[in-house]
């Protein structure tokens, strides 16, 4: 019949008779269904924007085009090829935007976003559409069609992308930042100040001390014994040596980019689970020699220990290989499975997990309560003595040496001792005429002293900090802290702050010399730069990262993120969530599958 309408293709009766069978052979049979090209996901809508839609085809086109393709075998990959079918929608979304709002993408326009990277598409370098740094055609098929995906497919897709980006643009260029607002933020960051500071560390304040008596400390190992036990508590990790192990081990890599230094055996042509497998099988079931196996088949990156490690503490160990060696002795083996890589290995040494009883260390607690504690108190008295003085006029220096240093030597006290010499008279008087006279010195000897002595050369000094910044918490010359940037910034200069601050481990009290405001000149100088800075942090902001939207990798803006949330209340942005719990319970399933596999 089919040969009759070719001989015959100017009848315009067996046209019509042939159009009438189509008729009834629909009337009779209906049209053909649609569920076989969708009984495997390929043409299921994963996501909906208006009258665009997203297939796990076309998902998958568009993550082998923009990733590494071993996002495919992640277990995680439900969850990231969601954000992706999400982002595609989101371009979507923002190209209806654009088309409410006027904007229009010419053919010619196309053309140009698609062969010229200035234009802002970076498939061109990508996907390879060059030759000989000029575009090529052949190149853009072939690329295209590499990645599943038709040229007409891909040009409708870019159409939508361009007009994203212009309304994107569109968005970006609403956004401004007045002069007032750059010099209130230069001014907050540029604004300084000149501190005066006295730093009592822990040793400082213990050298204005006698040490501790062992009577002093073991009568306090009686009346303490509450606080000692509860300190002991408290630190119980300081006197506790954890468990440690010695490992041998064998690497299976699971990237294949890590697979630079194969073993002997290792097929490359295999998948990471079946490599583990045979190995697995050589060490467990056919007994090979451990050091052997590891030349057969180890992976590692760095061979140069032969896979034995030191012995470590296994708390800081994987927690997969944790898992996989509670109950293991010395000469056991094990496995394990981690998110980069399997493991074989055997159990070379051990220690237990040792704690240090209380009664063997009770003395030296007491003497560090002892001690902290007298450290504390003194430190408090001190500088609380050093913040009136100066309110009394003392100057900081002065007031440092009359509370800290008021009852400490520079240096040890000493005296003369011995008969004084008959001749010293006619010595001296030798010694007025000018004449070669030897003078006898009398000998020193050092008193006795009760008083702590700190040379001069090791006091604690008052310092000056110059042009501190007053916009953040970090204090130069001092640390970060809060309070202390706070008060320096509420404080008027020649002002005493009224109280001390604990920064890390020291304790410091701070006198203002001088407040240091920004300068009107200095700012137009940068006003240019920082209202560029401004604007595109008030973008990044808004809008989002161009490259990173159009790429599915974010941030979405503030704007962009209210276009998803009205779009999802509307029902215009339907996401296929089903489609992807359905994903992840497979992957799941197949991991523990794996887990399972590699436990026997």
């Amino acid at each position: 019949m089919l040969q009759d309408l070719r001989d015959q293709k100017n009848s315009w009766l067996i046209i019509v008779l042939f159009a009438a069978i189509i008729v009834v052979f629909i009337f009779m049979f209906g049209l053909p269904s649609m569920d076989s090209v969708k009984s495997n996901g390929s043409s299921t809508d994963l996501v909906n924007v208006g009258s665009h839609s997203v297939n796990n085809e076309m998902l998958r086109s568009m993550i082998y085009q923009h990733y590494d393709d071993n996002v495919f075998s992640s277990p995680d990959y439900a969850s990231f090829a969601r954000s992706v079918a999400q982002g595609i929608g989101v371009v979507y979304l923002l190209a209806d935007a654009a088309r409410d709002a006027g904007l229009r993408v010419s053919d010619d326009e196309l053309n140009d976003y698609i062969r010229d990277w200035q234009y802002g598409n970076e498939d061109i370098f990508k996907l390879g559409f060059l030759h000989k740094n000029k575009f090529s055609q052949r190149n853009y098929s072939e690329a295209l069609s590499r990645y599943g995906m038709s040229t007409r497919d891909y040009e409708n897709y870019k159409r939508e992308e361009l007009l994203a980006r212009r309304y994107m643009l569109l968005m970006a260029s609403s956004i401004s930042v007045s002069d007032e607002t750059l010099w209130q933020s230069y001014a907050r960051d540029n604004a300084s100040a000149t501190i005066e500071v006295v730093q009592l560390t822990a040793d400082a304040v213990r050298a204005t001390f006698k040490p501790l008596s062992e009577e002093e400390i073991t009568a306090f190992e009686t009346v303490g014994a509450e606080d000692i036990k509860n300190y002991y508590n408290e630190h119980l990790g300081d006197y506790t040596t954890p468990p440690k192990a010695k490992l041998h081990q064998i690497v299976i890599q699971k990237n294949f980019s890590k697979l630079t230094n194969p073993g002997a055996q290792t097929s490359k042509t295999m998948q990471a689970e079946g490599r583990f497998n045979i190995a697995k099988a050589q060490v467990f079931d056919k007994n090979l020699d451990f050091a052997q196996a590891f030349t057969d088949y180890d992976e590692s990156e760095d061979k140069e220990l032969k896979g034995v490690s030191g012995l470590l503490d296994v708390g800081i160990m994987a927690k997969e290989i944790q898992t996989a060696l509670e109950g293991k002795k010395v000469g056991d083996l094990f496995t394990a499975e981690l998110s980069d890589r399997y493991v074989i290995g055997k159990v070379l040494e051990q220690t237990e997990k040792n704690v240090t009883p209380l009664d063997d260390v009770k003395h030296s607690i007491a003497q560090k309560i002892l001690d902290d504690r007298r450290i504390q108190n003194r430190t408090d008295e001190v500088m609380t003595g050093i913040i009136g003085l100066v309110n009394q006029g003392k100057t900081l220096e002065e007031a440092l040496n009359s509370t800290l240093y008021a009852n400490v030597l520079a240096e040890q006290p000493m005296a003369p001792v011995g008969a004084v010499d008959e001749n010293a008279a006619n010595q001296a008087d030798a010694a007025a005429d000018g004449s070669a006279a030897d003078s006898a010195e009398a000998q020193l000897v050092p008193i006795p002293t009760e008083l702590p002595i700190v040379p001069e050369s090791s006091r604690v000094r008052a310092s000056t900090v110059q042009d501190v910044p007053t916009n953040s918490n970090f204090v130069l010359g001092v640390g970060v802290s809060d309070d202390l940037a706070r008060d320096i910034r509420g404080a008027a200069s020649g002002t005493m702050l009224s109280k001390s601050y604990k920064v890390g481990q020291d304790t410091f009290v701070v006198r203002v010399v001088e407040k240091k405001e920004a300068s009107r000149d200095a700012f137009n100088v940068v006003a240019k730069s920082m209202r560029e800075e401004a604007l595109a942090e008030k973008t990044l902001e808004l809008v989002g990262a161009f490259d990173g939207v159009l790429n599915f990798r974010g941030p979405y803006g503030l704007w962009v993120q209210q276009k998803i949330e009205e779009a999802s209340a509307k029902g215009t942005l339907k996401i296929n969530e089903d489609f992807f719990n359905r994903e992840h319970a497979k992957r799941m399933k197949a991991k523990q599958e794996r887990e399972e596999r590699a436990k026997q």
